[in-house]
């Protein structure tokens, strides 16, 4: 991402769709301070520079066109996950299994602004593509566990599902193409057609939830979310809290609308 922002800073809006590509990276990010663990030649690593025509609508729609993207992508390299692959609130891409949901990729933006007004988001993606089970970093405190592409290959992600490589190429270009659909004037949906798509792969709805934040736990049903992107949490009656950021811990065998 730094060499992504040092490209933007440089060109400008003529920066617009330009990818930088990692095939390991040793300072990745994640959100809320932590990092990106990655094996080299096994993963997709990508910051993708979204500025002037391909400038979304509004700041809050970069993530969900992030999501968005790469659940599509998924289910076009690899179509016998299509009906599995969903979203995580706020930036996770999840597959759903039996034995509960697994992490296949993340989402990580950075919003450039000047003088108060939008000038350019670098969607950093990472995505577990190869990796075999011993080479995914550990569970973190609160976190799903992670899996790869190719450990979903015969419909698990345990050792003796299977293993079927995937081509990182043809995934990235994948992405690249839909990014372009999502963003490209004439072609791109609304906003709100954003939202509304993004709210409707998100897993988890309707379940109970504890969301950390700074101000301390909020702990409710999740019962959708703002045309920012906020998480709204039923805490009790009809009030319903707005999550914005923080760590939230989906309780998933409490139901759901995913």
């Amino acid at each position: 991402m730094p060499i992504a922002r040092g490209i933007f800073d440089e060109r400008g809006d003529m920066a617009a769709g330009a990818v930088v590509i990692a095939d390991h990276q040793t300072a990745g990010r994640g959100r809320l301070d932590r990092g990106w663990e990655d094996v080299p030649g096994r993963g997709l690593l990508g910051s993708y520079i979204l500025c002037g025509e391909l400038l979304p609508e509004h700041p809050s729609t970069a993530v969900m066109l992030a999501g968005l993207a790469v659940l599509r992508a998924i289910g076009e390299s690899c179509p016998r996950l299509a009906d599995r692959v969903r979203l995580k609130w706020p930036n996770d891409v999840i597959a759903v299994e039996a034995g509960g949901p697994v992490k296949l990729a993340g989402v990580l933006v950075e919003s450039i602004f000047a003088e108060q007004e939008l000038r350019g988001v670098i969607l950093g993606i990472g995505i577990n593509v190869n990796q075999r089970e011993e080479e995914l970093p550990s569970v973190r405190g609160g976190g799903l566990p992670p899996s790869s592409l190719a450990l979903m290959g015969h419909g698990g992600s345990l050792p003796h599902a299977g293993y079927a490589p995937v081509e990182r190429e043809d995934l990235l270009v994948a992405l690249c193409r839909t990014l372009d659909d999502l963003c490209a004037p004439g072609l791109r949906p609304s906003a709100g057609a954003v939202h509304a798509r993004w709210q409707r792969a998100l897993y988890g709805l309707g379940a109970a939830v504890t969301a950390h934040t700074a101000d301390g736990a909020v702990r409710g049903r999740a019962v959708g979310t703002s045309a920012q992107g906020a998480l709204r949490v039923q805490v009790g009656g009809e009030e319903t809290v707005e999550i914005h950021s923080g760590e939230v811990i989906v309780n998933w065998e409490g139901g759901g609308e995913g």
